[in-house]
């Protein structure tokens, strides 16, 4: 038994230090300049809930959060906001990954020297993965991608800031070299 706990305790160990080092992944077109590129739109379609089975990770606040937060980044890189005549259009995607995994647990009878008592154990692991591109609005091809291994489930209060910094993070791969003003300088009018 005690052996049992010592090899769950290690692979929960395992997993949280595989979430924790998650890494940006991501592509562009390496022939397109992002300069040339001034306005987007969002991709109204991300805002609608697609896991409805799993509300507590994919709902419309989330969607709305992850949505400003590449509104800011795209701000950041010098792209501005036109509906009637965007250039590029920004969004997102949220996948799920399910993952079942089982343990053998093995109570040994030291009476009888043989392993009395086998049992499955199932444990199921969600990983979430978040998605932010870039496409070219007229041809709908996707000039950038990037994406990252996250953690959907937190709550309300620590969810904006937790996705504001995954965004960030995707956006900092971004191959605009011309960027905007900060988001926190204020034009006075």
């Amino acid at each position: 038994m005690k052996a049992y706990s010592f090899i769950s305790g290690f692979l929960l160990l395992l997993l949280f230090n595989c979430a924790a080092t998650s890494e940006v992944i991501f592509d562009y077109n390496l022939d397109v300049d992002f300069n040339q590129y001034d306005t987007y739109v969002l991709c109204i379609e991300d805002f609608s809930v697609q896991h409805l089975d799993n509300p507590r990770i994919d709902n419309e606040t989330t969607r709305q959060l992850i949505a400003d937060a590449v509104a800011i980044e795209m701000e950041n890189k010098a792209h501005r906001t036109n509906v009637f005549e965007p250039q590029l259009q920004a969004g997102f995607r949220i996948l799920i990954r399910e993952e079942t995994v089982q343990f053998k647990n093995c109570e040994h009878s030291k009476e009888l020297e043989y392993w009395e008592n086998c049992k499955l154990h199932e444990e199921t692991y969600e990983q979430e993965s978040l998605i932010v591109y870039v496409a070219d609005f007229k041809t709908s091809k996707v000039l950038w991608h990037a994406s990252i291994v996250c953690d959907l489930s937190k709550s309300k209060k620590k969810l904006k800031p937790y996705i504001n910094t995954l965004v960030k993070d995707l956006f900092a791969t971004y191959p605009k070299t011309q960027v905007g003003r900060h988001p926190d300088a204020k034009k006075e009018i």
